[in-house]
């Protein structure tokens, strides 16, 4: 539901690591700042869109983000055959690491050396094995006891590593917008096992989840998610390698959100399958001129991020969810984000990280400072 994924990958492409040793110098790094932090709960999280600094992360830390969801796009680090950039995803880890928020990884995009689109899923046995490979090399490295997190530790011992446990795998298989040529149950089913296969080989203790889907996606060959899951966990090993299942549940209003959660239950339920949920994608824009039943206003967004989150939240145990994810972090100065052009206002904070109505609801809710 959010924009396709070129956003991304210039993101990732045009980050640059910091210094390992740098970290202890950012704000937030170190015993004496811990005690004056909130307790931040995973349960409530944020998708950011775009570039964030040290400042970003360290401000949804004081206003009680306890998640960040972090795309790890296999595109942009794997740019020739074999050979991995981590520069920017060991950036953005470490910083998570520096504010004390935990990750959440999607993983997604399939290299130009592999397929001609990023969205082409890797179905064909050549790129099926090196999105495997991939896959080792990142659980490896970022996961328990991953080496990343060895190296960060010996550099800067006053952080507290922040591993990556949940691995989201691919976004919104059911339509075509992120998976070309079209969606397809078994072939999603063959990449999420073979993915399990090679994330619980690299790290035991990681938790596979399936790609959050949209519901009623309008694109070419699109799947309603609630027969997707249907299709999906009718497949041989498909429940055993899914610990977790991912929603993004977009709708105009609470209602509507709340009512694809219990639906997704509901599938679930019916597929005979008890694993718990994230929303790893809910949202809103601000401004109303966008076009789009998700297009609100900054006070009508701060309300239903207020009411949503809180019925969720309520309801927690009882929808066997782990946690909500707003889309996203800040405004785009563009007037659109991809082809998604309620996405350009749907921040917390502006493009110029001025406070909207929106965070001061969201820091309500976590018992955070929006400042």
């Amino acid at each position: 539901m959010r924009p396709p994924a070129t956003g991304w990958a210039s993101t990732l492409a045009t980050l640059v690591a910091l210094p390992l040793l740098a970290l202890s110098t950012l704000g937030g790094c170190g015993g004496g700042d811990e005690e004056e932090r909130v307790t931040a709960d995973p349960f409530f999280g944020v998708a950011p869109e775009g570039l964030q600094n040290a400042t970003d992360y360290e401000r949804m830390r004081a206003g009680g983000v306890g998640t960040v969801r972090v795309v790890l796009q296999w595109s942009a680090i794997e740019t020739s055959e074999g050979a991995y950039n981590w520069q920017a995803s060991d950036q953005i880890l470490s910083q998570l690491a520096v504010a004390g928020i935990e990750p959440l990884v999607t993983v997604y995009g399939t290299p130009g050396i592999y397929a001609p689109e990023v969205s082409d899923a890797p179905t064909g046995d050549e790129a099926l094995d090196a999105w495997a490979a991939f896959l080792t090399a990142a659980g490896e490295r970022y996961g328990t006891g991953g080496g990343f997190w060895d190296a960060l530790g010996e550099a800067n011992p006053d952080i507290e590593p922040q591993p990556v446990r949940e691995w989201e795998i691919w976004n919104e298989p059911n339509s075509s917008t992120f998976w070309t040529p079209t969606p397809d149950p078994g072939s999603y089913a063959e990449l999420l096992t073979r993915s399990a296969r090679a994330l619980k080989e690299a790290d035991p203790e990681a938790a596979v989840m399936t790609a959050g889907m949209f519901a009623t996606p309008q694109s070419d060959g699109a799947i309603v998610s609630y027969d997707f899951l249907g299709d999906l966990f009718a497949i041989d090993g498909v429940a055993d390698a899914a610990d977790i299942v991912g929603a993004h549940p977009y709708g105009p209003d609470t209602g509507a959100v709340v009512d694809q959660v219990e639906r997704t239950r509901a599938a679930l339920e019916d597929a005979g399958v008890d694993a718990p949920i994230w929303a790893t994608e809910i949202g809103w824009g601000s401004n109303p001129k966008s076009g789009n039943d998700l297009a609100k206003t900054p006070e009508e967004q701060a309300e239903l991020l207020g009411t949503t989150f809180s019925e969720l939240q309520d309801r927690r145990q009882e929808l066997g969810l782990e946690g909500v994810v707003w889309y996203t972090w800040h405004d785009s100065t563009e007037s659109a984000v991809g082809e998604c052009g309620w996405c350009a206002s749907a921040g917390l904070v502006d493009a110029d990280r001025d406070t909207k109505p929106a965070w001061v609801a969201f820091t309500g809710l976590t018992g955070g400072t929006p400042d």
